[in-house]
């Protein structure tokens, strides 16, 4: 994989299968209608996965060829993306580059609410700025603290395609669209039985994903009736970190730093090892005052009973403690990544059904029925247990203890040659630092449950008006567990231990009456598993969704003017949405069950809030010119959306638009918008939680504050009782504050977007679109983290900026940080604009037939703004906002042959937009990536399909210091956002089977 040689079998098969295959996703044709002007079979064009065909889309309330839309839509088929391995909805989204991840499976594992959801972030500007509806209905949320819809909640064996509108979608289909929305369009009718299975595996032999789908159909009632069902199974296999990397490299302070401007890097890239991660027992000695620094202080591990010093010369002490972070150092200090996973363990089972009946001629019943049950196995919110020298964690709580394991003279576990070493040291106890890889790994287990049922009823009202009555309900159930947590008391318990009759026991009677098992923490061979029934517990949670959505609509032409009918579309909804979340209920269990490093288990304590709403809304397309000179089409839309929420103030939604084309060929759109979004359950009511840190990383402190120009200054400005750099670390127990904020208020949003459609008549089969567009919000309501607020703070030029500084509490008498607050709250604004392009080609060649699909976004700005009149913080140009994104498809057909190829792009970036410059990290820019999927699919006979696919050929993995979000220099290791821009899977092959009869 990434860390060894390409296989050079499996890379020459690969390449040679590359230089044939080129365009497998588009062997079978679309069902969906096409246009009368433009023949072709595929919509999937407008997101580069296609033909250059128009489909008939229905991104507003009034359906149109997808080319005539005044706003960017991007299409793309569920057979297109399948057949490049693609098989959730999160994944096909994935091939539009207006689409950033949200959370996904390689992102959300230690989430603290919403580990394994897959929700989408559109124009990256926040997952609850994104709306996904399911055939122009909204869809239940699946999150605790969210309004994102999770998307494994949607069944997927009936979804035709996938309609991705990027700009003024807010007036349309809720508020709560800001950045756009994802219509799912299901499938109505289908006749015989259709059967797809796929099964792959990685170049490595791990990382194996399968899938099985079926769905059938049929009409009854002489043609009046018609019904399908379908159903979906796939399971995912876990990958564990160590499968794909043996380092771990995070950036680390520079001690040669002098300066932002002195030619050395302010931080540096180092293999990073903690020896209290390590999987053996590790004490220093000889040092002062309890701490083990670079140069008076001797480490040592006492492997399989044996007292191994560790050279000087093997390892750098980058932070002076007995918990200091080493650059370098044996491997037995890597203990921590034995269980994390990159990927968790994930299955998923949905079906759905939808039935319609023509009870006359004019009218037409429609009912539906889905669910969805999603299994997710991943890491805990810490991956291992570990005990340190410090006493201010838990297991120096309540008077029990002071510190961590104590290796005494007296201890019945003490092996001999430790004895030995104690005693010609003239040593009493020495303290241990131990990470507990041989201790059961906690596990968080959601199993979800997902159930969508409605109906509806329409028809012809006038002959060109269309009228619909509906109601849908949806709930999504999270059932929580988390498996394998220690229990504090039972811990310390069992790690105090006597000599009793000959026997090792725990020291405490009461203890012992209770099943407390001994527990030896100098061995690294796995617990009894008594102590295992005596020390580990289960904890389980409770989350319920649920939305009532009731409506009716009218749609059609209302009347003629000289060049085209008026079409319109206008109608009210209401719906309720609750959101009901618990806790384990046995607190006195909670209150026991500790989280490393060094915290108990947080309760999440109870959430539970209902909204209604209602809304009415109105569109309009006006036909002004059609086939006269300079004006072949001329055309201006609008709408708006008036809402009443139960908790927030009300609010109104707009847009306007319009197309012109002024020759065949040309056209010219445009779209102005404006949106209110409400806050969300968990933006305006999580309940405030709390978390001690050990240390933080303060900008104030010495090592840190020279990494940009302002600190200094500001420091003296806002801290109390300054004399200079604050002692690195601190180790003054500073909190963390989280939560909602009753007192937030409405975000506002104005969108502009501006574009051109050209389909020259000398260039048959080609289109081409470009769109500029700008997103603009006010009142942001946002959390930010805890360092970023900090460095914030002092960064400003000019003095200190209170918009950050108000929320960073100092200690009075020693100026170091006490606790910041990190709740959610308004900030001034964001703007993120750019230049969407998609490009498509169909040319016959030879006797077959070549297609090409680009589609790509330049993004010009991604600016938060933090208090108004302020310039904000630009971070367009960073890894995770790259300048460009581009997906490039193409496929050549021939008879019974279809091959293809899938480039996505991504630009060089820089490692963090905030750098002062250049020299603030080692490594200040990440190089531009590029990854190749091949496909080739064999149509063997009217019934079979046969597809052979590789994705990333190349085996391109993501950058090495992108295993973990670049927020601090003590990285989050069960985050991988950088996994979830990049693969971290490698070359994957997949083999898919197509059956219909």
């Amino acid at each position: 994989m990434f860390r060894d040689p390409l296989h050079a079998g499996v890379a020459s098969f690969a390449l040679a299968l590359g230089m044939l295959a080129s365009g497998a996703a588009y062997a079978q044709t679309s069902t969906t209608p096409a246009s009368t002007d433009r023949a072709g079979p595929q919509g999937a064009a407008r997101d580069g996965a296609g033909a250059a065909s128009d489909i008939i889309v229905t991104g507003t309330h009034i359906a149109r060829p997808e080319l005539q839309s005044t706003m960017p839509i991007r299409v793309i088929t569920t057979e297109d993306a399948r057949n490049f391995g693609r098989n959730t909805v999160y994944d096909t989204l994935l091939l539009n580059p207006a689409v950033g991840p949200g959370l996904g499976e390689m992102n959300s594992l230690g989430q603290e609410y919403d580990q394994g959801v897959a929700n989408i972030n559109l124009r990256q500007m926040g997952a609850n700025r994104s709306l996904v509806v399911v055939d122009g209905h909204r869809w239940v949320s699946g999150g605790a603290r969210t309004s994102a819809v999770d998307l494994n909640t949607i069944p997927t064996a009936l979804i035709d395609r996938i309609e991705t509108v990027t700009g003024g979608a807010a007036a349309i289909y809720g508020a709560d669209a800001v950045t756009g929305a994802v219509n799912i369009i299901m499938k109505k009718k289908m006749s015989g039985l259709n059967l797809t299975a796929t099964s792959g595996i990685s170049g490595e032999g791990d990382a194996r994903q399968s899938d099985f789908s079926v769905a059938t159909g049929f009409d009854f009632g002489g043609g009046r009736g018609h019904f399908v069902i379908g159903g979906n199974y796939s399971d995912t296999a876990p990958l564990a970190t160590l499968d794909r990397t043996t380092k771990r490299y995070v950036y680390q302070v520079n001690p040669r730093n002098t300066g932002p401007n002195d030619g050395i890097p302010d931080n540096y890239l180092i293999d990073y090892h903690q020896f209290y991660r390590s999987h053996f027992p590790t004490f220093c000695i000889i040092g002062t005052a309890g701490m083990c620094g670079n140069q008076n202080g001797q480490w040592y591990q006492l492997i399989n009973n044996q007292i191994v010093a560790i050279p000087k010369s093997s390892y750098n002490v980058v932070s002076n403690g007995d918990t200091g972070v080493q650059d370098g150092g044996p491997d037995s200090a890597f203990g921590i990544y034995d269980s994390i996973l990159l990927r968790g363990k994930s299955a998923r089972a949905s079906a759905y059904s939808n039935l319609s009946y023509e009870l006359t001629p004019a009218i037409t019943w429609n009912a539906v029925f889905g669910y969805a049950h999603s299994y997710s196995r991943g890491n805990a919110e810490w991956p291992q247990y570990r005990d340190d020298a410090r006493a201010t964690n838990w297991w120096g709580k309540n008077g029990v203890g002071t510190t961590g394991e104590i290796a005494r003279l007296t201890d019945p576990y003490l092996p001999d040659t430790l004895r030995d070493f104690m005693v010609s040291n003239n040593l009493t106890q020495i303290s241990f630092d131990r990470h507990y890889t041989n201790i059961p790994t906690p596990w968080e287990i959601h199993k979800r449950n997902a159930i969508t049922t409605g109906t509806d009823i329409g028809g012809d009202l006038t002959g060109k008006l269309n009228w619909q009555a509906f109601v849908r309900y949806g709930q999504v159930v999270d059932n929580i567990t988390t498996r394998n947590a220690v229990g504090r008391d039972e811990w310390l318990n069992a790690r105090d231990t006597i000599l009793l009759d000959g026997q090792v026991v725990c020291r405490d009677p009461a203890a012992r009456a209770a099943g407390c098992a001994p527990f030896n923490y100098y061995t690294t061979d796995a617990p009894s598993q008594a102590w295992i029934d005596y020390a580990e517990k289960e904890r389980y949670e409770r989350t319920k969704n649920t939305m009532i959505n009731a409506g009716a609509n009218i749609d059609g032409s209302l009347f003629s003017l000289p060049y085209g009918d008026v079409s319109i579309a206008a109608g009210f909804e209401w719906r309720r949405e609750t959101l009901r979340t618990r806790d384990d209920p046995d607190t006195a269990k909670l209150a026991d069950i500790v989280w490393s490093p060094g915290m108990d288990m947080a309760l999440h304590p109870a959430l539970e809030h209902r909204r209604d709403t209602t809304e009415f809304y109105g569109e309009a397309v006006i036909p002004l010119l059609r086939d006269l000179p300079f004006a072949r089409r001329l055309e201006i839309e609008g709408a708006v959306r008036w809402s009443h929420y139960s908790d927030n103030p009300n609010g109104t939604t707009w847009k306007a638009g319009g197309s012109w084309e002024p020759v065949t060929g040309l056209t010219l759109r445009g779209t102005y918008s404006h949106s209110i979004r409400v806050p969300n359950f968990g933006e305006l009511f999580s309940p405030i939680s709390m978390v001690t840190l050990g240390h933080i990383s303060d900008p104030c402190q010495a090592g840190l504050i020279t990494q940009d120009n302002d600190r200094a200054a500001n420091c003296a400005a806002t801290v109390p009782n300054w004399t200079g750099p604050l002692p690195n670390p601190n180790l003054n127990q500073p909190r963390v504050f989280s939560g909602g904020n009753p007192d937030l208020t409405p975000e506002t949003s104005n969108s502009f977007t501006v574009g051109v459609v050209l389909q020259p008549r000398f260039l048959r089969g080609f289109d081409l679109t470009v769109d500029y567009w700008d997103i603009k919000i006010d009142n942001v309501v946002t959390s930010l983290a805890y360092t970023t607020l900090m460095n914030s703070c002092v960064n400003a030029s000019g003095g200190p900026d209170q918009a950050y500084c108000q929320f960073v509490h100092r200690d009075p008498v020693t100026g170091e940080v006490d606790y910041v607050q990190a709740q959610y709250a308004n900030l001034a604004g964001q703007r993120a604009r750019g230049i969407d392009i998609g490009a498509n080609y169909r040319v016959p060649i030879g006797a077959g037939e070549m297609r090409l699909g680009f589609s790509g976004t330049y993004l010009l700005e991604q600016t938060t703004i933090s208090q108004v009149g302020s310039a904000g913080t630009d971070n367009s140009g960073a890894w995770n906002y790259p300048r460009f994104k581009g997906t490039l498809i193409t496929s050549y057909s021939l008879g019974k042959f279809t091959l293809g190829v899938n480039t996505r792009m991504i630009s060089a970036a820089k490692y963090s937009a905030t750098a002062q410059s250049d020299e603030t990290y080692e490594i200040p820019r990440i190089p531009a990536y590029f990854m190749n999927d091949i496909t080739l699919n064999i149509r063997a006979t009217d019934k079979y399909m046969f597809s052979f696919g590789v994705k990333n050929v190349s085996d391109k993995g993501p950058p090495f210091f992108l295993q973990d979000t670049p927020t601090t220099p003590h990285q989050t290791v069960g985050n991988n956002t950088g996994n979830a821009y990049y693969d971290a899977i490698g070359r994957y092959f997949f083999v898919k089977v197509d059956a219909s009869f």
